[in-house]
């Protein structure tokens, strides 16, 4: 009996031709891969996406005008708004040149009127002889004239505490139209001499002395009482003993108020400018400016203010040969 061997299945001889096998079937598979179409196979072919491409161009180029259209439309109303503002400026300007030229005519018409009666008002008064004469009742005589100022709050500029400009104004224009004025001189209602150093005696009246005086007198710090009665008694207690025979003295009394006694005044004054026995004249005059100071100045029937002294000083300038000016401003 003839002894066999076992066989291995699983010997080195089957694991050779396993991996040949297997070397075999790889090598056909790499052989195989590139023999195909190349690259990955779009189901949309060149045909089709031309047709696209040109689609979108034209779908851009659609755009396009549209934007155009729009941008035409947002301005053409832009110019709309525009010129409807324009036509609107243009419409108001050409109203208020109707109204100007309507003014104007007018106004030719009313200064052609105004011209033809002051040229026949020119031509009148060619005719007559005149002079420049002064405001009715002043005393055109005076040679010596003093003033008799108010200095209190009211009569001052609120701004600058000054001694209000119009008071100076009006001293300048009393001067101007006094011809034969020598000599002036400043107190204040409380009696006091307003120029520094100048007291008790009469001022020449030059120009250089007046602009001094009257810017001094603008920058006065003192503030008097509202009644002129001390001012009065002592201007006529110094100057008028000063005068000579030919002379003439008027005082200017400038206010807005009275606080004294009327009676009193009126007796002090009479016993210090009597009338001559003889011609029955006082040797001095006063008159009196009245300045509103009030919201309703020289109001009929006040008790008190601008009415009252404008009140009192009318009788004063009445008794004493004066005139009351009642200024309806600063």
């Amino acid at each position: 009996m003839i002894k066999r061997r076992s066989v291995e299945v699983f010997s080195l001889s089957f694991l050779d031709c396993l991996c040949c096998g297997f070397g075999a079937i790889l090598l056909l598979f790499l052989l195989s891969i590139g023999s195909g179409p190349h690259g990955v196979v779009s189901e949309i072919d060149v045909t089709t996406l031309e047709a696209m491409q040109a689609e979108l161009a034209m779908l851009e180029a659609d755009v396009a005008d549209k934007m155009m259209l729009l941008e035409a439309a947002i301005e053409s109303t832009q110019h709309s708004e525009e010129r409807q503002r324009i036509l609107s400026i243009v419409q108001e300007l050409e109203s208020e040149l109707a109204d100007l030229q309507q003014e104007y005519h007018s106004r030719q018409a009313n200064l052609s009127t105004a011209q033809k009666a002051a040229a026949a008002a020119q031509r009148l008064l060619e005719t007559f002889k005149h002079e420049n004469l002064p405001p009715i009742g002043l005393p055109v005589d005076a040679t010596h004239v003093a003033f008799i100022i108010d200095t209190s709050g009211s009569m001052r500029n609120r701004m600058t505490g000054e001694l209000n400009q119009g008071i100076i104004n009006k001293m300048d224009e009393l001067l101007d139209n006094l011809p034969q004025v020598k000599s002036i001189q400043f107190l204040d209602t409380s009696g006091n001499y307003m120029l520094r150093g100048r007291v008790g005696f009469w001022l020449p009246d030059t120009p250089g002395l007046r602009r001094q005086a009257f810017r001094e007198l603008l920058r006065y710090p003192i503030s008097s009482a509202s009644d002129p009665r001390q001012g009065l008694y002592q201007c006529l207690r110094d100057l008028k003993p000063a005068l000579n025979q030919d002379d003439s003295m008027s005082i200017y009394v400038l206010g807005d108020d009275m606080r004294g006694s009327t009676q009193s005044l009126m007796v002090n004054l009479d016993r210090l400018n009597p009338r001559s026995p003889t011609t029955g004249e006082r040797p001095v005059s006063i008159n009196a400016v009245g300045f509103p100071t009030m919201p309703t100045p020289f109001r009929i029937g006040a008790p008190h203010g601008n009415t009252r002294y404008a009140n009192v000083m009318r009788e004063v300038v009445e008794a004493h040969n004066g005139v009351l000016i009642l200024k309806p401003g600063f």
